[in-house]
């Protein structure tokens, strides 16, 4: 008989295999529940960038996210208040694939022409443009009146006049009122060219349709 002061055949490590552990262990079910949650965000977003690029932000609405996606509206209400807080991920999504671009290409370019610079970031982002359906529709809502972004697109221009007015500076390029609209023109032309493949569905791939309209302005400018 075990005396009341014993352990009745309790194994000694008993105390390390009762220990509750603070926090979620990784493979937990609550772990497992995140990676869950995080899936419809990324479909939600996916759906409605397929809206805002071929119907516009004005003709999309939360019930056609939710219609189209097959989302229970509460969880897609968990997500996203509104389509604008989808809207406005978008655009810091196509805000920090331009950033990266252009880091990356003065990066790799510093002894590159301004010309050079300049065809290299909007080739890159012309391919960008092309086959992420999440960055074009940034990029378009950039433009959007309904959406308070009115930086959005100034950003952009801001970034490419950068470069120009740094090689104006160094006597790379003439300063000519034509030279000072060559940034607007750059970023203007490629939203046009974005807007206008979606309706007209033409067999010229998008991103050629970007080079050709950068590479006309960079000749007339540039020449």
């Amino acid at each position: 008989m075990n005396s009341p002061v014993e352990s009745a055949n309790v194994p000694e490590n008993a105390a390390t295999t009762t220990t509750h552990r603070i926090g979620r262990v990784p493979g937990s079910k609550n772990s497992a529940m995140q990676d869950r949650a995080v899936r419809p965000r990324g479909a939600i977003i996916a759906v409605a960038a397929r809206h805002f690029d071929t119907d516009g932000y004005g003709h999309t609405s939360m019930n056609t996210i939710t219609h189209t996606g097959k989302f229970a509206k509460g969880a897609t209400y968990y997500h996203f208040p509104s389509k604008e807080a989808i809207a406005q991920h978008l655009i810091s999504d196509w805000i920090r694939t331009l950033d990266e671009t252009i880091r990356d290409v003065l990066a790799a370019g510093s002894s590159s022409t301004a010309g050079e610079k300049l065809a290299a970031i909007f080739t890159s982002l012309a391919r960008e443009i092309a086959e992420d359906i999440n960055v074009r529709a940034g990029m378009k809502l950039t433009l959007e009146p309904a959406i308070d972004n009115a930086a959005g697109f100034a950003r952009w221009v801001d970034a490419i006049s950068d470069i120009i007015g740094t090689a104006i500076t160094d006597g790379e390029l003439t300063d000519t009122p034509t030279t000072h609209r060559l940034a607007w023109n750059l970023c203007a032309g490629t939203i046009g060219a974005a807007h206008a493949s979606a309706i007209l569905h033409e067999n010229v791939v998008l991103a050629t349709r970007i080079e050709d309209i950068v590479s006309a302005h960079l000749h007339s400018t540039l020449a």
